[in-house]
């Protein structure tokens, strides 16, 4: 019995000096931290780019802060390309964005907005194109919609080619833009962009049917339209 009340003596005094000690003993450790990786995220954070950079590359490489530092580092570019996307910088962001590596977590991001800010300035030259260069626009927006997937860029990407027929001057750039429209559709599954596609070929159903080389593909196209719609 004696012996106990000495093992319970001696736990409690333990636990006294854990307490006193402010119970480092248990994991109450203060965390490492570095002045110059503290001093760059809060520069990353308020768009400070090259003062960013230059706190991370103060860090040591033998400072266990260097890989978190190189990888900081690395974000710059991308966060760099977004922000001057937001201000329709547009030909800034491409130049930033292009700069992302490809081991970067943040790569896949930073090509989705290289096609928006390529989208942006093509888009730009179609508002105030002629007719013959708008032909050309039209497929090239089209495309990016396509490889971008947005179904409001899609969506307009068909107001576009919808212009394109309405304006075409020749039955080949007829067929080209009804091919470009079959293979929008086809890439694009979501109801409102084959409604959209079936209710501009019904409205124009009669100039299409009395093109001979036009009207088996718009029949063509109403049809899939048509069945996937059910």
């Amino acid at each position: 019995m004696k012996r106990n009340n000495n093992l319970l003596s001696f736990f409690l005094g333990i636990l006294i000096a854990a307490g006193t000690a402010g119970c480092s003993w248990f994991g109450e450790t203060t965390e490492p931290t570095n002045d110059a990786y503290e001093s760059g995220k809060k520069a990353l954070s308020e768009s400070k780019y090259e003062e960013a950079k230059a706190h991370f590359r103060e860090i040591d490489p033998s400072s266990p802060f260097y890989p978190q530092a190189v990888w900081m580092i690395q974000k710059v570019p991308f966060k760099k390309g977004v922000a001057a996307f937001e201000q329709k910088q547009y030909q800034l962001a491409l130049v930033d964005l292009s700069k992302v590596p490809l081991h970067s977590p943040d790569y896949a991001e930073a090509q989705r907005y290289i096609n928006l800010a390529n989208y942006k300035l093509l888009l730009e030259q179609f508002q105030q194109s002629t007719d013959k260069d708008r032909f050309i626009l039209i497929q090239e927006l089209a495309n990016i919609s396509n490889e971008i997937g947005e179904s409001k860029l899609i969506l307009d990407s068909l107001d576009m080619i919808k212009t394109g027929l309405d304006k075409s001057s020749s039955k080949k750039q007829t067929l080209d833009l009804i091919n470009l429209l079959s293979s929008v559709v086809a890439l694009n599954k979501a109801p409102e962009v084959q409604q959209k596609a079936l209710n501009y070929l019904l409205t124009d159903f009669e100039q299409f049917y009395e093109q001979t080389e036009i009207r088996p593909h718009v029949l063509q196209i109403i049809g899939t339209l048509k069945m996937e719609l059910m």
